[in-house]
């Protein structure tokens, strides 16, 4: 069996976060919400204790964050979120994609860009009437990071009260240049399919993004998928990075954050899309997915920084 923490395996980056968090308990709580084709989406809920005298939920912030490609809510997301909610005093909810975790759906697939778009919508809708006249942050990790440039920057019904967005290690797409050309690959692209259906039109629910995931982590959770279809993958990719991270930066409040280790992306070139005064930090001796654990006190520092939005604003 591979050793996927070996410092030198072949692997394209260490999953020792996502095979020690799986052991942990299920979500304090979770929800299924019905998406607007009517799918299933399963959503997992981290919300303050109110009588924990540490807590403070004062100012009701409710953060919404989606998880990287390939992956879900249960799988490297927990200490992040439990943190956040517990110490911090932010609600987090976390979803699943359709077609990962244990959300409904063809695996890896989506009927359109805009469905997935549309999924976001109905989790934000559902976190605004559970808490109402919540401070709602948007944020995503690696390809969720993508997702969530993409929402609010290209979705015509974009939802107006989003009050900021936190990217994690965000993949800005490969118009982005911020890959590293030493890295093993972890997701391998069929261009082919991408260009035709580009085209055509005829491509879209074809296998286009596989991730090179270890064996035995797809075998042994079935809530992982190993690939992206077109329609999912071009939901998820932003096409034209920088102008889109300019219009964003210049829209809402943003913060990012990426460990100086990262195996994927060239730290600095990230951050350099960042402008506008908002917040991108290069994270000691953290990887792509070791900076999931303990991030939490950075961004609840920033949320609280961020203050009440102004209504009239």
């Amino acid at each position: 069996m591979t050793n996927v923490n070996a410092p030198n395996s072949k692997q394209p980056f260490s999953f020792a976060e996502i095979f020690a968090q799986k052991k942990e308990q299920a979500p304090p709580d979770s929800a299924t919400i019905i998406a607007s084709d009517g799918v299933k989406l399963f959503v997992a809920i981290y919300e303050p204790l109110s009588q924990q005298e540490n807590i403070n939920e004062t100012d009701n912030i409710s953060l919404v964050l989606y998880h990287g490609g390939g992956c879900h809510s249960g799988a490297g997301y927990q200490d992040l979120a439990r943190n956040l909610s517990q110490t911090i005093g932010v609600a987090v909810y976390l979803p699943d994609l359709r077609g990962h975790g244990a959300s409904g759906g063809p695996r890896g697939d989506a009927p359109s860009k805009e469905q997935v778009w549309k999924d976001v919508d109905s989790v934000l809708d559902f976190v605004s009437l559970r808490k109402p006249n919540t401070i709602l942050y948007l944020g995503g990790h690696s390809s969720g990071g993508g997702l969530v440039v993409n929402y609010a920057t290209k979705h015509a019904n974009k939802r107006l009260n989003i009050d900021g967005c936190i990217l994690v290690a965000p993949e800005l797409g490969y118009r982005s240049g911020t890959a590293r050309s030493d890295r093993n690959d972890f997701a391998r692209i069929n261009a082919l399919a991408f260009i035709v259906n580009g085209i055509l039109g005829v491509m879209g629910h074809s296998k286009a993004v596989r991730f090179e995931y270890p064996p035995e982590l797809l075998a042994s959770d079935a809530g992982m998928v190993g690939f992206n279809t077109v329609n999912m993958a071009n939901a998820i990719t932003p096409e034209n990075p920088k102008e889109q991270m300019h219009q964003l930066c210049n829209e809402k409040p943003v913060g990012l954050w990426i460990g100086a280790d990262d195996e994927l992306f060239v730290t600095e070139k990230v951050t350099a899309f960042v402008e506008n005064g908002n917040t991108a930090e290069i994270v000691p001796e953290k990887n792509h997915l070791g900076i999931l654990i303990g991030i939490y006190s950075k961004i609840g520092l920033w949320i609280q920084r961020q203050g009440k939005p102004d209504p009239s604003a």
